[in-house]
C-alpha cells in the first residue's frame, strides 16, 4: 500500500500511543502496528491507533489491528474544506487566514489596505512537544546533527 508506515515511524507511533495509554507497553503497541500496517496509510494507522488508545473499552493494543470503530473514524484533513473562507469578492476559494489572492494583491499594490486576517481555528501548540516525547521514548534522536544538514 502506498504511504505504508516505516519502521522508524512505527516505533515513534508506538511510543506516542504508549504515552497516551501507559498500560499499553510500546512493544505490544509495536506488534499491533506491525499486524495492522497493511490496513491503511501511515496517517490512517496513526489515527486508528491513537483513537484505539483513547477508547476505554479497548483493553489491549491488539485491538489496533482489529476491525472496529477506531478504523472508521479516520479522516483526511488534507482534503477537508471545512474552514473559514476569505470574504473578499472573488477570493472565496482561499482560507481566510492565508488568502493567496489577498497576498498577491498586496504585493502588486492593488489593495491600499489589508483586512485583518482570521487566525486558524486549529491549535497545534502541543504537537511538537508530544512528538519529541514519543521520539525520545522510541530512541529516535530529536536534534539534527551536522551530517543531517
Amino acid at each position: 500500500m502506498m504511504n505504508e508506515i516505516t519502521a522508524d515511524g512505527a516505533r515513534a507511533l508506538a511510543a506516542l500511543v504508549s504515552t497516551i495509554r501507559p498500560a499499553w507497553g510500546a512493544a505490544g503497541v509495536l506488534a499491533a502496528l506491525a499486524d495492522a500496517r497493511h490496513r491503511g496509510t501511515a496517517a490512517e494507522l496513526a489515527h486508528a491507533a491513537i483513537t484505539a488508545a483513547t477508547t476505554p473499552e479497548a483493553r489491549t493494543p491488539a485491538v489496533i489491528a482489529m476491525d472496529g470503530p477506531h478504523w472508521h473514524t479516520t479522516h483526511h484533513p488534507a482534503s477537508s474544506t471545512d474552514y473559514d473562507r476569505c470574504t473578499q469578492p472573488g477570493h472565496g476559494s482561499f482560507p481566510a487566514w492565508n488568502c493567496g489572492a489577498c497576498r498577491s494583491e498586496d504585493l502588486e499594490g492593488q489593495r491600499p489596505t489589508t483586512p485583518p486576517r482570521a487566525e486558524p481555528s486549529v491549535s497545534y501548540e502541543h504537537g511538537p512537544r508530544i512528538v519529541r516525547a514519543a521520539m525520545t521514548a522510541a530512541g529516535i534522536p530529536t536534534t539534527r546533527t551536522q551530517e543531517d544538514r
